[in-house]
């Protein structure tokens, strides 16, 4: 059963990443007597492995290639024969170059038991150097976001020297986070990981933990993500509902939109659970963002009577009002879940613990216990959908609020339009990181002043879609105890939008990234 969930939510994985699970990078070098050498960097994720089989050169006819050094594949048991466990290059020596020289490469690896697709790229060399294809096009995203391949490997070597102290997630108020550094510092902070959920869990068992979790996704609606969209999805669950199909119209249409939710959350959790994939990664997509615009622009038109939204057309049913509010409930709800997945609270990686920790231990109940925590965060939308039903008859005092809700969605319109071009400027270049006052974002510039300094590191991960990161530059990190605290420490603001960045992925993978924010302390040995 484990391996039919997988190969079903692969294809949604990869939308839920947008990057590689291996990274692959090619140069060629010119060696004695006209030789080429030829240099394989792999980029092998944490618990995954290459097989040395898989790994495959398809060179022109009359070009010989012989390894020549590098990683050397190791056997740990008959069955997956030999493999690369970890991160470095492989070499060849190549005879009888003519360019241009055009290079394929195939391969294929697993992660933690999940074996991934096997995958070929092509590269194109015009001369001894870099490719003109995809190796080239990987470093042009490295530099877009401000950091060159070159910088990739030298933070692959400096990673060695660097252990946890502690890590954490989600928006905290000021003295939340002041109290998480002192007691990180302390020695305090690897204490943390077993969180409320899990001591319930340890103690009495999965069936509480698992009611536990229904109550913590009520504290969902109360993020940054999913708050602001209340006021927009009761107006538009409202102007569906008041009509003559009675009173429990209302009641309806907010289960509708809850069970949306609740279904679409719990796949989004159940795809991480399985993938080891960024929770709303989705978010960093700049198509995503405009498209969310684009849906709100339509709703806000609607609002205002510019045309009714009326689905039934596309299913032969009579012109005018829509027989089919169901309709745009369900896909209310869908995107809220979406929308709401940009927010990483604490509940959130309480769950994701739990359910990665049960599955990874052959106990596939652990897959459907974000569900849960979707059906919790949908419990309060049957009982608003009931109340908008029971509001007094609609009048024109109706119609202006109508009209004023119409000015608010179409205020979120703009925000996600505004996020849209952010990231399509942040993809070209044309947007640098936006750095925090006394914050660092070259993270290998970062770790060396820290190693010359001899002090911690504050590595804290936000992008431009995450809206807990925006109340953390408002609130906690504008706190002046905070500010003096930080002062002994050399802090970093690693921007991860752009999970395609080979340096951003593997920094990531590095450090187990669910979403965003997320705070790691680090130490020189």
């Amino acid at each position: 059963m484990r391996n039919y969930l997988i190969c079903c939510l692969l294809l949604l994985s990869g939308l839920l990443t947008g990057a590689e699970v291996f990274q692959v990078a090619v140069t060629l070098t010119q060696g004695e007597n006209d030789a080429g050498i030829l240099t394989l960097q792999l980029q092998v994720p944490p618990d995954g492995y290459l097989y040395d089989a898989q790994l495959q050169l398809q060179l022109p006819e009359g070009v010989q290639a012989v390894r020549a050094g590098g990683l050397k594949p190791i056997l740990k048991n008959q069955d997956e024969g030999l493999i690369y466990p970890e991160s470095g290059a492989v070499i060849y020596e190549l005879s009888g170059i003519v360019f241009p020289l055009q290079v394929k490469l195939s391969y294929q690896g697993c992660v933690t038991g999940m074996c991934y697709l096997p995958e070929q790229k092509s590269f194109t060399f015009e001369q001894f150097g870099e490719s003109t294809g995809a190796a080239q096009a990987s470093a042009v995203r490295a530099l877009s976001s401000g950091e060159s391949r070159g910088g990739l490997q030298r933070w692959q070597q400096q990673v060695g020297e660097l252990d946890i102290l502690a890590s954490t997630s989600g928006y905290l108020a000021a003295e939340d986070f002041l109290d998480w550094l002192q007691r990180s510092r302390r020695g305090e902070g690897i204490a943390d990981k077993e969180n409320l959920l899990s001591r319930v869990f340890r103690r009495f068992g999965l069936l509480l933990a698992a009611i536990l979790i229904i109550p913590l996704g009520l504290l969902l609606n109360l993020t940054p993500c999913v708050l602001p969209m209340i006021p927009i999805n009761l107006s538009i669950i409202g102007a569906s509902g008041k009509d003559a199909a009675g009173k429990g119209r209302g009641l309806l249409l907010g289960s509708l939109y809850g069970l949306s939710m609740a279904l679409v959350y719990g796949i989004l959790g159940m795809v991480v659970v399985l993938t080891g994939s960024r929770f709303g990664a989705i978010n960093s997509s700049p198509w995503f963002n405009l498209a969310i615009a684009v849906v709100f622009v339509f709703l806000a038109l609607s609002m205002f009577d510019v045309f009714l939204l009326d689905f039934s057309r596309f299913r032969g049913g009579r012109q005018g009002r829509s027989d089919k509010p169901w309709v745009s409930a369900l896909l209310l709800g869908a995107i809220s879940a979406v929308l709401a997945g940009a927010c990483v609270a604490p509940v959130l990686i309480w769950v994701l613990l739990l359910s990665t920790d049960l599955y990874a231990k052959g106990n596939v109940i652990g897959i459907f216990l974000p569900l849960l925590l979707g059906v919790g965060m949908a419990l309060p939308w049957p009982l608003l959908g009931a109340g908008i039903s029971k509001l007094p008859k609609p009048g024109a005092w109706m119609e202006r609020v109508k009209q004023a809700f119409g000015g608010l969605i179409l205020l979120f319109a703009a925000y996600y339009l505004f996020l849209s071009v952010s990231l399509f400027r942040l993809q070209s270049g044309k947007l640098g990181p936006e750095v925090l006052p006394g914050w660092h974002s070259n993270l290998v510039a970062a770790v060396e002043l820290a190693k010359t300094e001899q002090k911690p590191i504050l590595l804290y991960f936000w992008g431009v879609t995450c809206k807990s990161c925006t109340a953390m530059k408002k609130t906690t990190f504008q706190n002046q105890d905070v500010q003096d605290y930080l002062k002994n420490m050399v802090t970093v603001a690693f921007q991860a939008d752009d999970g395609k960045d080979p340096l951003v992925a593997a920094v990531l993978k590095e450090y187990q990234v669910i979403g965003m924010p997320t705070y790691v302390i680090l130490k020189h040995r």
